[in-house]
């Protein structure tokens, strides 16, 4: 038991700190043991239990007295060996307390540092705190500086400043300083800061340079602006590089001194008004001298006021649609009915403005060609305006300030056209500067500009009336000329001069106003005009002598010329449907009156007898053995006469329908589906009268029957005649 505590100090000396250890209590088993004891006597020797337990008890003691045998011996050993160790023990004893001492020492210093610990910790919190609150003092500090930097500057008037504003060169740099000058004087006036009294003796300052400052702005943009008058100055390029750079200037007038910016708008208004009237004046003026001579009168309607005299003499007449001495005028006239290439200007709608004075060749211009030139020149400078406004007088899109500039030169415009509408007449070119105002409306919409919309409106709403005004006097010459009889010259049965106009006007009139929503309108007069057009026709054919005839080819001639001229435009079907319908009457009626003309026997004889034998079968009378021949009514011998009277002419009278065809139709191609209307129309006569013929006479053939021509020689006739064409 002696070596448990060793063991314990061993265990604790490698590392491992071993339990405490804690005694057992073996009462128990004392009592288990005893009462093994008592069963020796012989009460439970047959209990297995009882009889280990006593031979271990036996064996026990004697083990245990050999332990104490063996603890007595080494206890006299471990005596020596303490003896003989003493002075080991000793310098140890010592050692432990020369530590001991050592230990007390450093037990001393080490509370006493830990004192001192405790002592700089209180003394950091103390400075964290006094770290926290310097922190805040020095943001406090900052800030307040930074107000009082604010403030000092901005009520502070320095002598740079000063220098800067009443010397320096008024330039790029100047408006920085303008900028400096106007945060100042916005400060000042704020109403908490007007009763510091450092405001107050820096106000009286910032007023003088203010009123300076304004003065010299002033002058400066005067002085810009008058540059602006000056001749053949490009203005675009002053205004976007100049002007514009110095828009703040407008702003420090208009927030400092109302007057003074209002002044100076008002210059800016009345300068570039002139200057824009001036400059659209002069280039009107030089255009004009590009103008075809001789435009368009009153005479130059459908039909003019001298058509009486006209008609009395066949000259005056070609003289008044422009074929006798006055052609040359005419050329200097240009188109006034067709238009000839004029609608080429609606693809040059976008192209640059015409240069007057780069026309060396002397090169002459329709009326809307100059009309185009000069509004696309003022749609232009009208955008750029409005923009430049915009910026520079930060107008906000608000229009007013634009019209006050172009009043005038919209003015001028509007007094101009209404001008030259007076004296007016061409329609052509009416309806080409309605499409061309249309398109600019559309062109300004697409650049979300409407500082022109109102003139534009005024425009059309010249342009329209009349555009009116002239369909009605061409409407009107069309119904006069009827109730006062004009005239065919004699023998003359093709297109009529007035004809040809009346097609290429109402060609070109229709053409310009195709796939146009805004045009639709057109369509009304233009009624009117085709109306008046017919009637005129028929009344001049009704008073051409001589055969009916005459009157049927100056019809289809008068019919056919207005549909090859709406045909040539590619007019919609609608248009061309009314004349159309009229040609193929009057082709109708002239086939029927050559076939009159020329075979009047076989006609009469054909459409009196049809009827007649209408009611007959020609299968049934043929299988019939009661057939008595004809019927009384049908005029046998007549019939006789037609065959045979046809078989001796028909050869020459198709030969005359083919002269006649040729020499009467003017359209080459109209006189050829004429004459094969004509032909055809023969044959079908002619087989009617085969048909009558076969059922008079069905079982067996009458004597004429043998002069018959038959059908395919008539045919192979027409095709000859086909191909000489």
């Amino acid at each position: 038991m002696a070596n448990l505590p060793a063991a314990a100090a061993a265990g604790g000396e490698g590392g491992e700190e071993l339990p405490p250890f804690e005694s057992i209590d073996f009462t128990d088993l004392h009592e288990f043991i005893e009462t093994a004891r008592a069963g020796e006597d012989g009460s439970n020797e047959a209990d297995p239990v009882a009889v280990a337990l006593k031979r271990g008890v036996q064996e026990t003691n004697r083990v245990a007295a050999d332990i104490d045998g063996q603890l007595e011996m080494l206890e006299g050993e471990s005596v020596a060996d303490y003896v003989a160790s003493y002075q080991a023990f000793e310098d140890l004893h010592e050692e432990i307390v020369a530590t001991d001492a050592v230990l007390e020492k450093m037990e001393r210093m080490l509370g006493t540092y830990q004192y001192d610990l405790s002592s700089i910790s209180d003394e950091i919190r103390i400075l964290q705190g006094d770290s926290l609150q310097m922190n805040m003092k020095l943001r406090n500090r900052r800030a307040l500086q930074k107000l009082m930097n604010e403030y000092v500057s901005s009520v502070v008037v320095s002598p740079q400043l000063i220098r800067c504003i009443c010397e320096e060169e008024i330039n790029e740099e100047y408006l920085g300083h303008l900028t400096e000058l106007n945060k100042k004087l916005d400060h000042v006036t704020q109403i908490d800061m007007q009763n510091l009294p450092s405001c107050a003796q820096s106000t009286p300052e910032l007023e003088r340079l203010r009123t300076k400052a304004v003065a010299r702005i002033k002058e400066f943009l005067l002085q810009k602006i008058n540059a602006l008058k000056k001749p053949k100055t490009n203005l675009q390029i002053i205004q976007r590089n100049v002007l514009v750079r110095y828009k703040l200037f407008t702003q420090f007038l208009a927030e400092h001194h109302a007057a003074v910016a209002d002044e100076v708008k008002l210059h800016y208004v009345t300068t570039m008004s002139a200057v824009y009237l001036k400059q659209f004046r002069t280039y009107v003026s030089c255009l004009q001298k590009l103008e075809l001579e001789n435009g368009p009168t009153r005479a130059d309607t459908l039909v003019g006021d001298q058509w009486q005299t006209a008609a009395s003499n066949p000259m005056n007449l070609l003289t008044q649609f422009g074929l006798g001495g006055k052609e040359a005028k005419m050329k200097e006239k240009g188109s006034v009915f067709s238009l000839a290439g004029r609608d080429t200007i609606l693809a040059e709608l976008e192209k640059d403005p015409i240069i007057a004075h780069s026309t060396q060749n002397k090169v002459k211009y329709y009326h809307e060609q100059l009309f185009r030139s000069h509004q696309m020149l003022l749609m232009d400078t009208a955008t750029s305006e409005f923009l430049f406004l915009t910026d520079f007088f930060e107008t906000k899109g608000d229009p007013m300030l634009f019209h006050e500039v172009f009043s005038k030169t919209t003015q001028f415009f509007l007094d101009s056209l209404e001008t030259f509408l007076a004296g007016c007449w061409d329609s052509v070119g009416l309806l080409l500067m309605i499409r061309i105002v249309e398109f600019y409306r559309k062109s300004m919409q697409r650049r979300h500009v409407s500082c022109l919309d109102k003139y534009l409106e005024d425009l059309q709403q010249q342009l329209w009336p009349r555009l009116e005004c002239v369909l009605k006097e061409n409407t009107a010459s069309l119904r006069k000329a009827a109730q006062q009889g004009l005239t065919v010259p004699t023998n003359n049965f093709h297109g009529h001069l007035v004809t040809r106009r009346y097609a290429e006007l109402a060609a070109s009139l229709h053409w310009l106003s195709t796939g146009e929503p805004s045009l639709a309108e057109i369509e009304k007069p233009l009624q009117s005009m085709q109306v008046e057009a017919r009637n005129l026709l028929e009344t001049m054919a009704s008073k051409i002598e001589g055969p009916e005839t005459n009157a049927l080819v100056f019809l289809v001639n008068n019919y056919d010329l207005v549909l090859t001229i709406f045909h040539e435009r590619q007019l919609q079907r609608s248009t061309k449907a009314g004349f159309e319908e009229l040609l193929s009457e009057q082709s109708h009626k002239f086939v029927e009156s050559q076939l009159k003309l020329h075979f009047p026997d076989l006609v009469s004889f054909v459409t009196a007898t049809e009827p007649l034998v209408q009611g007959l079968d020609e299968n049934s009378a043929r299988a019939s053995e009661k057939y008595q021949g004809p019927p009384a009514s049908v005029d046998v011998p007549r019939m006789d006469q037609v065959v045979r009277s046809f078989a001796r002419s028909w050869k020459q009278e198709t030969d005359s329908i083919h002269k006649n065809v040729m020499t009467s139709f003017q359209n080459f191609s109209n006189g050829m589906d004429i004459l094969k209307q004509v032909l055809m129309q023969l044959l079908l006569y002619y087989e009617r009268l085969y048909s009558i013929i076969n059922k008079c006479f069905p079982q067996q053939q009458a004597p004429f029957q043998t002069e018959l021509v038959t059908k395919y020689t008539i045919l192979m006739e027409i095709k000859r005649y086909s191909r000489s064409f």
